[in-house]
């Protein structure tokens, strides 16, 4: 996948000026009765923009300070059963 907005540079705010956009598009919605709301492209898009504005959370959270890795869940923390 060709990384267009990740590791860029964009501020979150760009971002989801960029996401409103593609949103508000007619070209970018598929046609009534359809299951996807967008078309294949757009949902490309709009995913890779998420993905982005993520990386700029945690790239601020880690400059904060207050970044908490999220690893799930760790499992038991015993065997006795």
């Amino acid at each position: 996948m060709k990384l267009r907005y990740r590791n860029k540079g964009f501020t979150t705010e760009q971002l989801l000026e960029m996401s409103a956009k593609i949103e508000s598009d007619p070209k970018s919605w598929n046609r009534p009765g359809s299951l996807s709301i967008y078309t294949k492209e757009a949902t490309k898009h709009l995913d890779e923009i998420a993905l982005a504005i993520v990386d700029n959370t945690i790239a601020r959270q880690k400059a904060s300070g207050t970044f908490v890795p999220a690893d799930g869940y760790s499992g038991r923390q015993t065997n006795r059963r």
